[in-house]
């Protein structure tokens, strides 16, 4: 493969989306593949959450989560089989050039923006005092608890594999532009989310977050040359706000050990756009974190 390097590192193209041309990229099957795997997601959920919907089991119960996330199986399992069988390439392609998770860059990322989301947590519990408790659920919903840390990874690995990896390899058919290619895969990113409960009321800072998010996580991807650092920065998220620091009408029923009266939509944006500034400068520019490309 040929790179150059330019303002923003490493080709864009290069080392991540090229691995895409590997395999049959005709637009017939990324259209075909896109709609199978949402419609099997989407048809997914609604069927595991039936139970839920009509009383039968209690989302806040270990088997009510459970049938909340397993979608997100579906979700993995159709990016993967879109890949193998509609463009024929190896489904490592959707990771890296390493054909492999590197681990070491997955923990990178999961333990930095875990620390960035205890520090914004921190800063707002002193700006505003009270707004943080203890739950007195916490011991009573420990096993729900417990199951959440183990099947949030594989909603947020779900997410990256379709979004970051798929859809992102797909898009670089039509362009080469980081900044291009960021936007359009935040916007992507923030549709699913936009009937989720925390879009109520603030509809439009909810969405800014959702995009945000998934703008970052793509330039993340990018620059990195691999899903490693997203997967591992996406599953510290969500595990934090899920097991740590939760808050009322959240889109997963409330397990964590601390939760907040209220969601501050305004704070949530800001805080999390200074962690990306910060997690982006320790990353990629203090002291050559990442000065060895994950392909190599």
């Amino acid at each position: 493969m040929d790179c150059q390097r330019g303002r923003w590192g490493f080709s864009m193209r290069g080392y991540y989306i090229q691995l895409a041309d590997q395999g049959r990229n005709a637009a017939w099957r990324y259209l075909v593949g896109i709609l199978i795997t949402i419609f099997v997601w989407m048809a997914g959920s609604v069927l595991f959450a039936l139970p839920i919907f009509i009383g039968l089991i209690q989302p806040e119960s270990p088997f009510g989560l459970t049938l909340m996330l397993l979608p997100f199986g579906l979700l993995l399992a159709g990016s993967l089989m879109a890949v193998r069988l509609l463009h024929q390439r190896p489904i490592a392609t959707l990771i890296g050039p390493l054909g492999r998770i590197s681990w070491p860059q997955v923990w990178r990322g999961f333990i930095l923006f875990f620390l960035l989301a205890a520090i914004a947590t921190i800063v707002e519990a002193l700006l505003h005092p009270g707004r943080y408790s203890l739950n007195p659920s916490f011991v009573v919903t420990l096993p729900s608890l417990l199951v959440g840390l183990v099947l949030i990874p594989i909603q947020t690995s779900a997410e990256e594999v379709f979004f970051r990896g798929y859809l992102l390899q797909g898009l670089g058919r039509l362009t080469q532009n980081w900044l291009l290619l960021s936007v359009a895969n935040g916007i992507l990113f923030t549709l699913p989310h936009l009937s989720n409960p925390e879009a109520e009321g603030q509809p439009w800072l909810a969405a800014l977050n959702w995009f945000a998010a998934g703008a970052f996580l793509t330039l993340v991807t990018l620059r990195s040359g691999s899903l490693n650092l997203a997967l591992g920065i996406h599953a510290a998220f969500n595990l934090f706000a899920f097991g740590v620091a939760g808050y009322p009408n959240a889109a997963l029923p409330l397990f964590s050990l601390f939760k907040a009266s209220t969601l501050d939509a305004r704070f949530a944006l800001g805080s999390f756009l200074i962690c990306c500034v910060v997690a982006h400068w320790l990353l990629f520019r203090w002291r050559g974190i990442m000065a060895e490309p994950s392909y190599r």
